[in-house]
């Protein structure tokens, strides 16, 4: 433009579909930017609930309350009507200033047949103008991060610059050094400091005490940490860096997140925890070699394992109890309600909708946690045969509650094809590497060579194997897309033509004929969702890996019997 701001073509966007796909075009659907109609439509739904509660207060109280607007005095539920009026007027405004702005720089491409939509996806399209446009296969309607697609690739790489430090401090954050040393405070030699303030904590005097605070309270903390803090603040963080278009491909950043901090803070934190002090001084000592550091992760492994037991058991046995008892928040608010709300309580339809509406289940964070059992079961699992069993009992307990769960409290979110499927196998097999690695570091520190280097040389490379195969028969998550073969069996979508670029709005089609669509940006193709679940297999992959533990725990109490 004149002013030298850069404005989406979409002229030449329909154009060159145009030319490409004459029969099966039907139009292009753009987004604009809605940010400001939705921030006052919040201000909306929440000045109209302010409404409601005044006036049912009113009701209930024989004194009248004044407030003053627009230099005219007035009582406090017309004082509130009247806010509501000019929020309303403001969302009107800026509907309309949305509508006549420039679009953003994504848009819903929209074919007439499958076969085009899936062609335009799996090809690389060149516009003919000064750049190339990006094209890739598009969220469904319930699955599209609205946020994303309202920024450009560079404002994106520019957000995830910023953040990404905050990103690295929450996963270096020693939560998981801080509770393993409170759990193994009298196992091993404290520092030099601590010793006076140990000595009555480790005496005979405290037993009881130290066996509540070593046993119960690094679990409870630790978990607290991760649900609390981990967790909500981490999945902020990562949708504020506007990296993907669909709000599976999120979660699915977020569970890999989640993961490094899981093998970071929980498992070398756990284990460094153990035995801080020597694991220090060995780290700082000038004569160290690699060997010699795997010598000794190896004899400090062992000694963490006490807490992770506990850990698992405590996931395994009182957490899914307490997901029983309180499956969803708004039980708390009901009793809250019922019993403690005596006097001036107007609680509002609305506020009843938000506290008792069905919860999404969020699949990045509950299948993080199930992989985390994975990697410390698969790790701890031939060092302490008893975690095997108590993995298998995570399992089958989470198992009946969460399923459960899926079937009558929470609904879903979103649909996202099955892609988890493929993270979830990916980060399996990085827990067999991990497993493998901390067993050649106990091989080692019993003077166990050999086995230890033949873990190396055949467990690495057998699991390199199995994942490019893994890739080469189904590719990556976020690369699936409808195979042609399919495509062109699946009918013609029935739908009206769209309108030109500009004025183009979302065709209301029936649900048994819906057209294929693309998302086309300098950042977004828009196909119909695969009517295929992989959540299955995710099922029987965990229930797997619970037999693999329950075969290893049979098989050490074989050996040692």
């Amino acid at each position: 433009m004149a002013d030298g701001t850069e404005r989406y073509p979409l002229e030449a966007v329909e154009a060159m579909f145009n030319s490409l796909f004459p029969d099966e075009f039907r139009g292009i659907i753009p987004i604009f930017d809605h940010r400001e109609v939705d921030r006052l439509l919040d201000e909306r739904d929440e000045l109209l609930n302010a409404f409601n509660k005044l006036k049912e207060r009113q009701n209930r109280s024989y004194q009248t309350m004044y407030a003053k607007r627009s230099n005219d005095v007035m009582t406090a539920v017309d004082a509130a009507w009247y806010d509501l009026q000019e929020c309303e007027r403001a969302v009107v405004y800026a509907r309309e200033a949305a509508l006549q702005s420039d679009p953003g720089p994504s848009c819903f491409v929209v074919f007439a047949t499958q076969k085009a939509a899936a062609q335009a996806a799996q090809c690389l399209l060149h516009s003919g103008s000064r750049r190339n446009f990006r094209v890739q296969p598009a969220p469904g309607p319930d699955n599209v991060n609205w946020q994303s697609v309202l920024y450009r690739r560079n404002q994106s790489m520019r957000r995830v610059f910023f953040i990404m430090p905050m990103i690295i401090l929450l996963i270096l954050f020693p939560s998981g050094i801080f509770t393993v040393g409170i759990s193994m405070a009298c196992n091993v030699e404290p520092p030099s400091g601590l010793r006076g303030v140990l000595n009555w904590y480790c005496s005979e005097e405290a037993v009881v005490f130290q066996s509540i605070v070593s046993g119960l309270l690094p679990p409870i903390l630790l978990t607290l940490w991760e649900v609390f803090v981990v967790s909500f603040f981490m999945m902020y963080l990562v949708q504020a860096q506007n990296v993907h278009a669909s709000l599976s491909n999120t979660d699915r950043r977020f569970l890999r997140y989640y993961y490094v901090w899981v093998f970071v803070n929980i498992l070398m934190g756990g284990v460094t925890g153990g035995a801080l002090t020597g694991f220090v001084e060995d780290l700082m000592d000038s004569s160290n070699t690699s060997y010699s550091l795997q010598q000794h992760l190896g004899r400090v492994l062992p000694i963490s394992s006490n807490f992770f037991l506990v850990f698992v058991f405590f996931r395994a046995v009182y957490l899914p109890v307490q997901r029983l008892i309180f499956p969803h928040p708004g039980i708390v608010c009901w009793a809250v309600r019922k019993y403690l709300c005596l006097f001036k309580c107007a609680v509002t339809p609305r506020d009843r909708t938000i506290k008792y509406s069905p919860r999404g289940v969020r699949m990045g964070r509950e299948v993080g946690v199930f992989l985390m059992v994975v990697m410390l079961g698969l790790t701890f699992c031939l060092i302490a045969p008893v975690m095997a069993p108590a993995c298998v009992l995570f399992f089958v307990m989470n198992f009946v509650v969460w399923r459960y769960h899926v079937l009558y409290v929470y609904e879903r979110g979103h649909e996202s094809n099955g892609s988890m499927w493929f993270t979830v196998v990916e980060l399996t097999v990085w827990a067999l590497l991990i497993a493998q690695v901390f067993t050649s570091f106990v091989l080692f520190s019993k003077a166990a060579w050999i086995p230890g280097l033949a873990l190396y040389m055949t467990v690495p490379y057998y699991l390199y194997r199995y994942f490019v195969s893994l890739r080469s028969e189904f590719g990556s998550g976020s690369a699936w897309s409808v195979p042609l073969g399919e495509a062109a069996k699946a009918p013609p979508a029935s739908a009206p033509p769209l309108p030109s670029a500009r004025m183009a709005k979302l065709p209301s089609v029936s649900s048994r004929a819906v057209p294929s669509f693309l998302i086309f940006s300098t950042s977004v193709v828009h196909r119909e969702a695969i009517s295929c679940s992989r959540a299955s297999c995710v099922l029987h992959s965990a229930s797997c890996l619970a037999v693999n533990f329950l075969c290893t725990s049979l098989a050490w109490l074989c050996t040692l019997s």
